[in-house]
């Protein structure tokens, strides 16, 4: 059948003015239509500059209509010149999907979109500039069934641990120190969203959890299911830390009981610890509710892996090697192994060189265990060992000759007996390590893939990326000839103009200091010179002698002799 005729585009100077005038601040012109023709709905809920629903209409095909909406009447109007300016014109026109520009506050565009009044989107897109914790709940209603839900937080200071009242404030969860951190900051989120899911009898199923740069980006399936949401408590647990070494302990939040006939679910046992920590004498933090269910559905990323490996439809990727490492990395995580111990940090507690990855991985498989590495950190141990298992191969590691012989090169004051890495070492492994290469690591651990291509899976970013050092940031984003232009015109940029301006306060003031200083000690000189001159005329003057032969007059002292 053919499909039905759109109605006639309006102009190009028009496309603003009529989207707003016929659909009302939180809804978009289409909500009330029913649907044209069969596609995805996508909303781009934090549009800006509109740079993402462009890509949306041109390169993704599938597509019904793409929303993009935004609160600030200046980037409204700079979304509809964007699309102008592509040749997307809003409310249809010749290209495959329809774009439209509402706008409006987000959150009232998503509680609007909700049934039986409104429309749900198929795709919600969620990027604002910090945490998008203010439009999670009205996201997970305006999905629709088995629909896409895409979030970024670029808050990570907030999700990582470095104020964790904030994060409760915002995600209902107290993060914890540590090298973990980002991948904690992911779970987190995770958590947030399913909480907020739940209340409206719906679940999460995550597609693809990653870290990348310095911001979080979750991809997850929405579902309704009233006995799923019942699961939705053992999916969480929350997190005991040592305060000093950093090992840690889980504790789901509820379990799920065999009754015979039906399942139950019931609290959860516990604490996992002891009140001090078994391997340091430390006391415990407890942190979370974190999400310890799985991040990532690994057969969703085997399809991405494999399309991202089609040079002919994803050749024009500029990031498409970046994207194949991260992928890659992703898809070799342990997906029921939640968080993960740092191989270096470890060291660190313990006072000891660091042992090669493979063969510290080898040693841990060897006794019967998985492992893997995270992509959030190169020297991460995933592994579903138990923390003592990896304390006793790093114990093991310090008796070794390799060991001892790059301990050697450093000097190194004796351990405190106080210190953690004192009580770790005293104690004795239960099992022998064996740190020869296994195969399985080695594969694992290679820069090539199956096919012997070369992958990098953990690529340094480019040079003059991300946030630069305090004195240099703005030094670094405008070179000599725009910063003369920025000073002819008069708009010079008042951080720059304040970087440095305590350190020129104190340099000032020492210097001068140093001149006022310089400046007494010639007066004293001067003084001083003078003083001896006139006493040596005094002596002459006075020493005639019986001969009536006048002594020579002596010369006056140099400037040598008087300082």
């Amino acid at each position: 059948a053919a499909p039905a005729q759109d109605p006639p585009a309006p102009a190009a100077g028009e496309a603003s003015e009529t989207a707003t005038a016929e659909a009302p601040a939180s809804l978009p012109a289409s909500a009330s239509k029913p649907a044209a023709r069969r596609g995805l709905r996508v909303l781009d809920a934090l549009s800006a500059s509109g740079l993402r629903t462009i890509r949306y209409a041109k390169e993704v095909s599938g597509l019904r209509e793409v929303v993009a909406n935004d609160v600030d009447p200046v980037a409204h109007q700079t979304m509809a010149s964007n699309f102008g300016r592509n040749g997307l014109l809003e409310g249809g026109g010749e290209q495959s999907c329809r774009v439209t520009s509402t706008v409006g506050d987000a959150a009232a565009l998503l509680y609007a979109s909700r049934p039986p009044a409104g429309e749900r989107f198929d795709v919600v897109d969620l990027d604002p500039y910090g945490t998008a914790s203010p439009f999670l709940d009205g996201a997970v209603q305006a999905v629709s069934e088995g629909g896409l839900l895409m979030v970024t937080c670029t808050d990570m200071a907030v999700l990582a641990g470095a104020y964790p009242e904030a994060c409760f404030a915002k995600y209902g969860a107290w993060p914890l120190k540590g090298k973990h951190c980002h991948e904690q900051g992911l779970r987190i989120l995770l958590a947030c969203i399913d909480s907020h899911a739940a209340r409206h009898g719906r679940y999460i199923t995550p597609l693809l959890s990653v870290h990348i740069n310095f911001y979080v980006r979750v991809f997850v399936r929405l579902r309704s299911s009233k006995a799923a949401v019942k699961l939705s408590a053992t999916k969480v647990s929350h997190l005991y830390q040592c305060a000093r070494c950093d090992s840690f302990a889980l504790q789901p939040l509820a379990r799920v009981v065999d009754k015979g006939t039906h399942e139950k679910v019931v609290a959860g046992v516990g604490p996992p610890v002891e009140r001090s920590c078994e391997h340091c004498g430390g006391v415990h933090h407890v942190g979370g509710p974190l999400w310890t269910a799985p991040m990532h559905d690994h057969e969703f990323v085997e399809k991405l892996l494999a399309k991202l490996q089609d040079e002919e439809g994803c050749s024009n990727l500029g990031s498409r090697k970046r994207l194949i490492g991260m992928l890659t990395s992703v898809a070799e995580e342990l997906p029921d192994v939640p968080l993960f111990t740092s191989l270096s940090a470890m060291c660190g507690v313990m006072h000891l060189p660091c042992p090669q990855t493979v063969g510290a991985l080898s040693a841990l498989v060897r006794q019967g265990y998985r492992v893997s590495r995270s992509h959030t950190d190169p020297s991460a141990i995933k592994t579903d060992a138990p923390q003592r298992k990896v304390w006793d191969m790093l114990r093991c590691w310090a008796k070794r000759p390799e060991c001892e012989a790059q301990k050697g090169k450093k000097k190194k004051e004796p351990l405190s007996p106080t210190s953690p890495a004192a009580a770790i070492l005293a104690a004795s492994p239960e099992e022998e390590a064996d740190f020869r290469p296994v195969p399985e690591v080695q594969r694992m651990l290679s820069k090539k893939d199956g096919a012997g291509g070369k992958v990098g899976k953990f690529l340094p970013n480019p040079e003059q990326w991300g946030p630069g050092s305090r004195g240099t940031s703005h030094a670094a984003a405008f070179g000599a000839a725009e910063a003369a232009a920025a000073a002819s015109n008069g708009a010079v940029d008042k951080r720059a103009e304040n970087q440095g301006k305590r350190s020129r306060k104190r340099r000032a003031a020492e210097a001068a200091a140093a001149a006022g200083e310089a400046a007494a000690g010639e007066a004293a000189t001067g003084e001083a010179v003078a003083g001896e001159a006139a006493a040596g005329e005094e002596a002459v003057q006075g020493d005639g002698g019986d001969d009536g032969a006048a002594e020579p007059p002596r010369k006056a002292p140099t400037l040598d002799r008087a300082v």
